[in-house]
């Protein structure tokens, strides 16, 4: 490998691995949020991250810029190729994730004072940890080579799937089926929203895990079912 092209891929794993750490701090600190009740300490927190998505989302601009540099200028060999391809499609997850954090803020800004949330928090916060370990396994497997983390991540989608399945049916079934104030739906409107947002979350450190997968063994493994099929049951 000349040195150019070296340089400029191990440009762009540097920038990957800023964007990984600030979106597994980000879920770090929607995890943080979900469990303090303190004003000063939510608002302070919320800032930190409103920053920290923009961070994220200029470093996916970088690395597409970074990417169609290396590609055009460097022509990498079709192992090299791979890595970088699988890393860009990384970056557009990460990015996506970090939009999803940021929704269940606003989410939680909405909806946390109510009886609905309180209800339910743990339940929520139990399967968003759930999804966070998902995104730290998925780009472990990538960055330490290791297809078990990525094959974990997968069988473990469904899981949080079925979590989310869980969750939601639970609490329709506790709706009064009266005329009961309207808040109390739209209030579990809002927290269906949040489950969702979790399981997106999921389903992109799953995607994450695929393309680990193709950068180690050259395999497309998406839409193929591969890893989930031993689930459920």
């Amino acid at each position: 490998m000349s040195t150019r092209k070296e340089q400029a891929i191990n440009e762009i794993m540097t920038s990957f691995r800023e964007m990984a750490n600030l979106t597994l701090s980000q879920l770090t600190l929607i995890e943080r949020i979900m469990g303090t009740s303190e004003e000063k300490s939510i608002k302070r927190i919320t800032e930190q991250m409103r920053e920290t998505e923009n961070q994220i989302d200029n470093l996916e601009v970088v690395i597409g810029e970074q990417f169609t540099n290396t590609i055009v200028l460097h022509q990498p060999v079709a192992s090299d190729v791979r890595r970088i391809v699988a890393c860009y499609r990384m970056t557009v997850n990460l990015e996506r994730i970090g939009d999803r954090i940021m929704n269940m803020v606003r989410i939680i800004e909405k909806v946390r004072k109510t009886e609905e949330f309180s209800s339910i928090s743990t339940l929520i916060s139990n399967m968003l940890a759930s999804g966070a370990i998902m995104v730290e396994k998925s780009l472990l497997s990538f960055i330490n080579t290791d297809p078990d983390f990525a094959i974990w991540t997968i069988k473990n989608d469904a899981v949080v799937d079925e979590m989310n399945y869980k969750l939601l049916i639970g609490h329709i079934n506790k709706i009064p089926m009266d005329d009961k104030t309207r808040s109390m739906v739209t209030n579990y409107v809002e927290i269906k929203d949040m489950i969702s947002n979790i399981e997106r979350i999921a389903d992109h450190a799953t995607n994450i895990a695929e393309a680990s997968i193709y950068s180690m063994q050259g395999t497309d493994i998406r839409h193929t079912g591969i890893g989930k099929e031993e689930v459920k049951g």
